[in-house]
């Protein structure tokens, strides 16, 4: 007997066909269905027929349904929330308005001015969400995709009674880089993960069981990164993101700095890591001598947007054949079919701390292995976060904690005391006055405060 996945968010033409795509591809999910839900109904629209084609090549019997949000719940046995309030437009503000105060955010989403801000207008969404959940379908899981995926996670689980993780995939793209710098198999790589989401760190690093520390440099990085033919494929949407850059980047030359600085490798590309720290992200100079690359948000990201639109309507008028499916390192299929089997999987989430980290405070959200299986989703111990490293990690806990409460009570005092304690605002003298303009930019996406 199948089961039912919500995405909310479903018309996503990033996510949404590799999401779906892996959950038709399950063996154990035959026969289940899919809800998707967004508040663009084309979009959902455009990738219901595109699921649909999907089901049709797999032989996987799956039904494909377009559904208001409440509708959707009912007798939804997982959740998955893929979204971004305001959009583009407001993803900019959070990435532009920070440079009038010096601070060049490389990504804009998880910390800093800009994760704060996203915080601010993503957690009223998903509380509704989750509050819904708790009346239409209260067993059921909550996986969600959505940055900041720390703070989001911690606000479901401490403020309501549903089960909830956060998946990330950037696990998977360092993996993938070492294996190609290692020139071994994904499966000879092993690594204990231990962190924050995107700022995570691995111990215990080994190639086909035997520590390689003694592998790693920054000029073997730098060698490698010269002599490779193309990017890293990582079987993810990340991957999507790649084909749109302009240019090499060397995307991980940071984390050989941090390695060789600290003893343990960085998670996830040096745009992520960097932001982690006071000093990289406060001068053009010092992103530029490092090797860090900015994302940006428009217009790049509107483009590939529309290229994407354009590929999956070319798909579904028929101008285009689907193209070939395989199962991306997407954590979602993994974890529902083994919910939903009883079969055990193992998977990097991030989930409330019950001692799988040793040296973080109990409940704060944290990134590790956990195993799945019928029963549920259970992180595994993980030891503690290296003594070099614990001062960082606990600053942008703090930040996470303070942004969550002022996100759930709509404190302004709060807002500008989370930029205060953000590693990215170095001159802690315009703390209120920047939290304050992106209040103000955001205001009517901002419910909870008052204006």
């Amino acid at each position: 007997m199948g089961c039912k996945v919500v995405i909310i968010g479903g018309g996503s033409y990033a996510w949404t066909p590799t999401l779906a795509g892996d959950l038709f591809l399950r063996e154990g999910l035959k026969g289940s269905h899919l809800a998707l839900v967004d508040i663009d109904r084309e979009a959902a629209e455009d990738l219901k027929k595109y699921c649909e084609l999907m089901v049709e090549k797999t032989g996987s019997n799956w039904k494909v349904t377009v559904d208001e949000l409440d509708e959707a719940l009912e007798g939804a046995d997982y959740v998955c929330v893929s979204i971004s309030t305001g959009g583009l437009e407001a993803m900019h503000k959070d990435y532009t308005i920070p440079e009038k105060y010096g601070i060049y955010h490389t990504v804009g989403d998880t910390v800093g001015p800009g994760g704060i801000s996203r915080t601010l207008r993503n957690v009223p969404v998903f509380l509704d969400i989750a509050r819904k959940m708790e009346k239409i379908c209260p067993d059921a899981w909550m996986i969600h995709v959505t940055n900041p995926l720390s703070q989001l996670t911690r606000v479901v689980n401490m403020e309501t009674s549903i089960k909830c993780v956060g998946l990330c995939h950037n696990y998977v793209s360092t993996i993938t880089m070492l294996k190609n710098y290692l020139k071994a198999d994904l499966e000879d790589i092993n690594a204990v993960s231990v962190g924050v989401n995107h700022f995570t760190w691995l111990k215990n690093i080994t190639c086909k069981g035997k520590p390689v520390d003694d592998k790693l440099s920054l000029k073997g990085y730098i060698e490698y990164y010269m002599s490779k033919n193309g990017e890293e494929i990582t079987n993810t949407t990340d991957d999507v993101i790649q084909k749109m850059l302009i240019g090499k980047n060397m995307e991980f030359y940071l984390n050989f700095e941090l390695f060789e600085r600290f003893g343990y490798m960085p998670v996830g590309s040096s745009n992520h890591v960097a932001e982690n720290f006071p000093y990289y992200c406060n001068s053009i100079e010092a992103l530029e001598k490092h090797h860090i690359r900015r994302k940006g948000v428009l217009p790049r990201r509107q483009m590939l947007k529309d290229q994407k639109v354009q590929e999956i309507r070319d798909v579904i008028s028929g101008k285009k054949e689907l193209p070939e499916m395989q199962l991306s390192n997407e954590g979602l299929s993994i974890i529902v079919e083994a919910l939903h089997t009883g079969k055990p999987a193992r998977c990097i989430v991030s989930m409330p701390n019950i001692g799988q980290i040793t040296n973080l405070p109990k409940d704060v959200v944290v990134e590790t292995w956990a195993e799945i299986n019928g029963s549920g989703i259970f992180p595994l111990a993980s030891g503690d976060i290296p003594g070099c490293l614990t001062g960082y990690m606990q600053t942008i806990i703090d930040e996470q904690e303070t942004a969550v409460k002022a996100a759930l009570t709509g404190d302004r005092r709060l807002v500008a005391q989370a930029m205060a304690i953000s590693p990215q605002v170095q001159n802690k003298d315009i703390a209120e006055e920047l939290a304050n303009e992106l209040l103000e930019a955001n205001k009517e996406l901002l419910p909870q405060f008052k204006f």
